[in-house]
């Protein structure tokens, strides 16, 4: 479980947010207490000692003014799959991140806004792409054509062969 605080208008547009999750995440199953699951920690590790800092990108839903009748009162709660520590068991995923996103003036430390940028192709470029072509991407002209001759050579002997002329 994290929890992270971001400007409601960030969660009214549905905003693309990035944050840098800590080495260690509080335990969803015991709240902190200490339980079997995170072996009386507490805590549950999301990689190892040394590893670089991990930046999960969420997109955020949109809330409106209805934001503040939620269940969880102002509190949105997101379950982001494979992201809730480190597998203990070989070739299994981890668990369940349970990210909780509150409401502030300003965001929490780590937690920046990604603003989606759209790729502007110009005009000829454009038609560049959308032009059908025969020739299959990567692969040279000349080898194409080299190809392309050798066989009509191929077809023209054998039917020199066939017909008698050879």
């Amino acid at each position: 479980m994290y929890r992270i605080r971001v400007p409601r208008s960030w969660l009214a547009e549905g905003a693309a947010i990035e944050l840098e999750l800590p080495r260690n995440l509080k335990c969803a199953a015991c709240e902190g207490g200490g339980c079997d699951r995170c072996e009386r920690s507490g805590a549950i590790s999301v990689r190892g000692r040394g590893e670089p800092i991990e930046l999960l990108g969420v997109t955020l839903p949109k809330r409106g003014d209805d934001f503040e009748s939620t269940a969880s009162g102002r509190t949105v709660v997101l379950r982001i799959p494979e992201r809730g520590g480190v597998s203990t068991t070989p070739g299994e995923p981890p668990g369940q991140l349970l990210l909780q996103v509150g409401i502030a003036e300003q965001p929490d430390s780590g937690v920046v806004r990604v603003v989606r940028e759209e790729i502007v192709v110009p005009e000829e470029a454009e038609a560049r792409l959308s032009r059908p072509t025969l020739v299959p991407s990567g692969v040279n002209r000349t080898v194409l054509l080299v190809a392309i001759l050798v066989a009509l050579w191929i077809a023209l002997l054998v039917w020199l062969r066939v017909t008698g002329r050879a």
